[in-house]
């Protein structure tokens, strides 16, 4: 028997395992290879349906402006609509866009736009799409500059915004189209700006597990300094802590936020204010240890039935509702309650009498039913509409004046954009006993909207105060 020694056969096995890694990894990047290529072409082919959507869109664009434009005489769109009429006949499109896409009227109009700066004054970008050559996420920045752009000179700006989008990376494409802009427009910058602070704002979006982001537009040497404020105070209230022997785990992000809210939803500090004694009420606030996580908002709560899972958060597995319509967790909804003036009982009541029919003795609409509907709808019932019932008109879905009652099946929330488009277009409307608005365009299309909130016609009987579970609807001030 021959002598093998041991190591000569841990370098013959570690051979053939090289051989065998070797042609394993030829395979994985022959397989690789093939499908990052596959991933190139369906981009490419996302890409280019894009760019027909944008010419499709002005097609529909065209067309729908004499479909959702004022009549004349002859049965056609009247020959010289006014600035207001056409106005109305651009919003009715839109919104009609929006629900056929299922995106907001706000992203139609987006859409609508950019489809008309890239077929009408861009159409080298919009051609390099077609063929390959650019992405129709850089041709959208190229768009979204354009616009301010003076249309003479679009051109211009079209042949060299091309040749910075080949030369430049993504990340730096936004900058260097600003600064191409800039360099064009004739209007100077600090004109512009004043037009563009006349747009700032604050805006809210709900998402899960009961968070909402919370944004503001701003001008940029105010929000930098907001920024770095907060930084400046929450590295401030450490040395604190640290002074006191307190050792505070929280992250900086963490109390950057809770002095957010220390400083603007309980007022606690002024903005005005600065030193130790400020800062030990904004770091005691944060902390939780003067005012409660809620010390600072006074909610309205309205329990429609049984209160059990407010005395035991445990007890039901439901959730509350936050103004009707973001959910929270038992225990949050419970915290807050406890700071609650008082509660309301939103159905029928033989205590206090409140109905939610008044006929037609009455046009306005009471106090507790506003409230009632509001928790209902949640949002102006307009399909695709997000903006929040509270801060909406209260219309009635039969105008009073055609024999329409206040009352909880003929009254819903639009805001004052979809108030103003029901009375001045073609879109009518009606509303079944459930709560369920259904809209007809000036096309025929119908769209349907149903109640938002927890609270819906079928609530309504008395018996129901005496039913089992919880549902609760909370709605801060």
């Amino acid at each position: 028997m021959d002598d093998i020694r041991t190591s000569d056969i841990g370098e013959a096995r570690r051979a053939d395992l090289g051989a065998e890694h070797g042609a394993g990894r030829a395979a994985d990047l022959d397989a690789y290879g093939r499908a990052l290529d596959e991933l190139v072409d369906v981009q490419a082919e996302i890409d280019r349906l894009q760019a027909r959507r944008a010419r499709v869109l002005v097609r529909v664009q065209a067309a729908g402006l004499r479909v959702h434009g004022p009549i004349g005489l002859a049965g056609e769109m009247a020959p010289a609509p006014s600035a207001q009429e056409l106005e109305f006949a651009h919003r009715s499109l839109r919104a009609e866009v929006g629900m056929s896409l299922r995106i907001s009227e706000y992203s139609a109009a987006n859409l609508l736009g950019e489809a008309t700066l890239l077929v009408r004054d861009l159409p080298v970008t919009l051609e390099a799409v077609e063929g390959g050559r650019l992405a129709f996420r850089a041709a959208s920045l190229i768009a979204a500059q354009a616009g301010s752009v003076d249309p003479d000179r679009r051109a211009e700006f079209d042949v060299e915004a091309m040749r910075i989008a080949r030369d430049v990376a993504p990340s730096r494409l936004r900058t260097r189209l600003a600064a191409l802009r800039d360099r064009i427009l004739p209007t100077a910058s600090a004109e512009r700006h004043a037009a563009a602070r006349a747009q700032r704002r604050v805006s809210i979006e709900d998402v899960e597990d009961g968070m909402s982001w919370l944004s503001a537009y701003l001008p940029s040497v105010e929000a930098h300094a907001i920024d770095h404020r907060l930084t400046g105070l929450a590295r401030r209230v450490v040395e604190i802590d640290e002074e006191d022997g307190i050792v505070d785990r929280r992250t900086l992000a963490q109390r950057r936020a809770d002095l957010l809210l220390s400083l603007i939803a309980a007022d606690v500090v002024s903005a005005d204010e600065v030193g130790a004694e400020a800062m030990e009420r904004a770091r005691r606030f944060a902390q939780g240890r003067d005012l409660g996580r809620f010390g600072g908002i006074r909610p309205t709560v309205v329990v429609t039935v049984p209160v059990q899972a407010l005395l035991d958060p445990a007890a039901s597995s439901e959730p509350a509702m936050l103004d009707g319509v973001v959910p929270i967790d038992p225990i949050t909804a419970r915290e807050l309650t406890a700071n609650a003036p008082g509660l309301y009982r939103m159905l029928t009541d033989p205590h206090t009498g409140v109905g939610l029919d008044l006929g037609r003795e009455r046009y306005q609409v009471s106090a507790q039913l506003r409230l009632w509907l509001r928790l209902r709808d949640g949002t102006c019932r307009f399909p695709g509409c997000g903006r929040p019932a509270r801060g909406c008109d209260v219309d009635h879905t039969i105008d009073w004046q055609y024999g329409g009652r206040t009352r909880s099946d003929n009254l819903a929330h639009l805001c004052r954009g979809h108030h103003t488009l029901k009375h001045q277009t073609r879109w009518s409307i009606s509303q079944r006993p459930d709560g369920t608005i259904e809209w007809r365009s000036p096309t025929g299309r119908e769209y349907a909207t149903h109640p938002a909130g927890m609270l819906a016609p079928a609530a309504l009987p008395a018996a129901g105060l005496a039913a089992a579970g919880l549902t609760t609807a909370l709605g801060t001030q």
